[in-house]
């Protein structure tokens, strides 16, 4: 049973985290520019680029050797293996243009009239569990690939980053992605 305390920080952290998720322009404001400089940047656009189209084909137990990179944690295998789990849910809602890939490595719904009429409560419901479970995993992965490598915090700026471009060369046409400068468009 958690204390009293412990359940009001959880709280606060989950409230937190789906503003912060959720919230576009309050996530552009506060992103910090990449850092790559305690990075290997080359080793790690490549195991950015290779997660994500293992992922993006729902390759839940990838090969995680020999990338340059070392992804040998649960932490870091779970978030792979659910993300793989969850792409087709993810891909439905980017073919129906109801999310769209955020600057920063993490996915969002595109919170407008054409959604809600499109939708009902309990598919927005759905769906946003869907993203917030998404936006949860890729947190796992980003911090795992930090602790794993003993990398800096601040290269987490730079891991974002990395699987953010990784993410968007992945993109079908028609899904839509947040430019650099917070701009919605499609590909």
């Amino acid at each position: 049973m958690l204390s009293k305390n412990t359940l009001s920080i959880t709280i606060v952290l989950c409230i937190s985290a789906v503003i912060l998720s959720s919230c576009g322009t309050l996530h552009s404001f506060i992103r910090i520019a990449p850092d790559y400089s305690a990075l290997p940047q080359e080793e790690l656009l490549k195991t950015a680029q290779y997660i994500e189209e293992k992922i993006w084909a729902g390759e839940r137990e990838p090969n995680l050797s020999n990338l340059g990179i070392n992804l040998d944690t649960p932490q870091i295998k779970q978030a792979i293996r659910t993300r793989a789990v969850r792409h087709e849910l993810i891909k439905d809602l980017l073919d129906k243009g109801f999310v769209y890939e955020q600057n920063g490595g993490l996915i969002a719904i595109q919170r407008n009239s054409a959604y809600k009429r499109s939708t009902n409560r309990q598919q927005r419901d759905k769906n946003a569990l869907v993203v917030m479970g998404e936006n949860s995993d890729r947190w796992a992965l980003y911090e795992g690939i930090i602790k794993a490598n003993n990398y800096p915090p601040k290269s987490l700026s730079a891991i974002q980053d990395t699987f953010y471009r990784a993410r968007i060369s992945c993109l079908q046409q028609g899904h839509k992605y947040q430019t650099p400068d917070g701009k919605i468009t499609q590909k």
